[in-house]
């Protein structure tokens, strides 16, 4: 069997910027051994598994090197890249393995993409977790039950960019967490806020450009500075943008870019 298969950088329009994702073009059904498998062997933070349903429609799964997960945001932009750019589309409609329903289309130099929007809930901090990543003077903890994400605030970038977790500490901290979200206000006129995040438990020690995590930030920070237009960028070491506009209370309409840097076939 062969595979067409793709890696593209997500959320930037530069080569080895942003945040790196797996498609594979289905021609159809595969095990979810096999599909593990691919995503283990590329070994990218996630691989997203496209199968067409019907006219500009596709079934869409996404794995880490270890495990499904539900969603991911910058897997989906690199998919949409792929169907709007190879099989030149214009609008394209996802749905997930858990009924998810996503949307991307090209608009002028960007893909615009509609993602759920999540709420957060108060959330006790976990001081274990605090000392694994090295916080202290937290600004506020809270909790997304949809993506068992965690969103800390910490004072400024400069705080965002020092920290340094200790991550087998972090991923004993706690047994419910999949991904912690550390974000700061911007001091600057380019950006809203900054955001780096970190999921050790699902076999990704930092996430370089995370589309999932601003489907809850969105909210987070619309309720804090009072906007339903913000820029976003995530301060790992290869970076990456966003521009996020609330379309209702629980859809969140993303742009931003994508680059395709390799493309093949995989023989299975």
């Amino acid at each position: 069997m062969k595979i067409k298969t793709f890696i593209v950088d997500s959320f930037t329009n530069i080569p080895f910027k942003g945040n790196p994702a797996g498609v594979c073009l289905l021609e159809e059904s595969v095990d979810i051994e096999i599909m593990q498998s691919i995503a283990t062997e590329l070994n990218l933070s996630e691989t997203a598994f496209l199968l067409k349903t019907k006219k500009n429609q596709f079934s869409i799964r996404y794995f880490t090197p270890t495990v499904e997960i539900d969603f991911c945001g910058h897997a989906t932009l690199a998919a949409s890249k792929i169907i709007l750019d190879k099989l030149n589309n214009q609008t394209v409609d996802f749905t997930t393995y858990k009924g998810l329903q996503l949307n991307a289309k090209l608009e002028n130099e960007y893909i615009k993409m509609l993602f759920p929007l999540y709420e957060t809930t108060e959330y006790i901090p976990n001081q274990k977790l605090n000392d694994a990543f090295g916080l202290e003077n937290i600004i506020s903890t809270r909790f997304s039950k949809d993506l068992d994400m965690l969103i800390i605030e910490v004072k400024d970038k400069q705080t965002l960019l020092n920290i340094k977790p200790n991550y087998q500490k972090v991923v004993e901290s706690s047994e419910t967490i999949k991904e912690v979200v550390i974000t700061s206000k911007s001091q600057d006129k380019d950006y809203d806020f900054y955001s780096r995040c970190f999921c050790p438990w699902i076999g990704i020690n930092e996430d370089p450009v995370t589309g999932a995590s601003h489907s809850v930030l969105a909210k987070y920070w619309s309720d804090i500075l009072n906007k339903k237009e913000m820029s976003a960028f995530q301060v790992s070491d290869r970076g990456g943008s966003l521009k996020l506009k609330i379309i209702s209370n629980t859809e969140l309409e993303v742009r931003s870019n994508a680059r395709i840097v390799l493309e093949g076939e995989m023989n299975i």
